[in-house]
């Protein structure tokens, strides 16, 4: 398995927020329109500068976690588990992370001896008999790789929408506290007035930046 890395998964789809019509829903005796890049507030913000980084990490150990995979294919089903469980971790313990080590250079120590047996010119009864161990763990990791890339990609995608949702309804709120602190009837995205004055693009981020988590 080759293709150890995700698609290309942001924690927030931009695209998927153009359009939206945000409204202040205050009366004013005069109509006064503004714009917002709602994208801007959610991703420039310090709660969404926190998401992206939280992908960052989550999305780096599951792709490591392929990639050892991937590199060294002579893990027993029980090494590849446990590399599993503590690669996963958020916070590991001195010990995990020892014996997290511990595991994957008892794989590349195997991965090696795959190797030498490899470019002999003979092998003994015993040495073929761990060849064709070795063959079957390599078939068994390229399933098991395959089902967690699939796995790892629902989750991440799972993770980013959810975050999404959250950030851009933070994002609604800091809008619509400047649009009624300003007098403004309607606030369009930038996406439909991609020309409109009035933006309030920085004074709502500095508003949802005011907020605490």
């Amino acid at each position: 398995m080759k293709n150890t890395k995700f698609l290309k998964l942001g924690w927030i789809a931009a695209a998927a927020l153009l359009g939206i019509l945000m409204a202040s829903a205050f009366q004013a005796t005069t109509e006064k329109f503004g714009v917002v890049d709602i994208s801007k507030v959610v991703e420039d913000s310090d709660y969404g500068k926190a998401n992206q980084e939280k992908f960052k990490n989550l999305k780096a150990a599951r792709e490591g976690i392929l990639e050892f995979v991937d590199n060294y294919r002579v893990l027993t089903n029980e090494q590849a588990q446990r590399i599993y469980d503590l690669s996963l971790k958020e916070t590991q313990t001195a010990e995990e992370k020892a014996e997290l080590d511990r595991v994957k250079a008892d794989v590349i120590a195997a991965s090696k001896k795959s190797l030498e047996l490899q470019s002999k010119p003979s092998i003994s009864p015993e040495d073929r008999t761990l060849m064709e161990e070795y063959s079957k763990r390599s078939q068994t990791m390229e399933m098991v790789a395959q089902r967690w890339y699939k796995g790892f990609t629902t989750e991440m995608q799972s993770w980013a929408d959810k975050q999404k949702l959250a950030s851009v309804e933070k994002a609604r709120v800091a809008i619509q506290e400047v649009a009624k602190a300003q007098g403004y009837s309607i606030v369009f995205e930038v996406g439909i007035a991609p020309y409109g004055a009035n933006d309030i693009t920085d004074a709502s981020l500095k508003a949802m930046n005011a907020k605490k988590p």
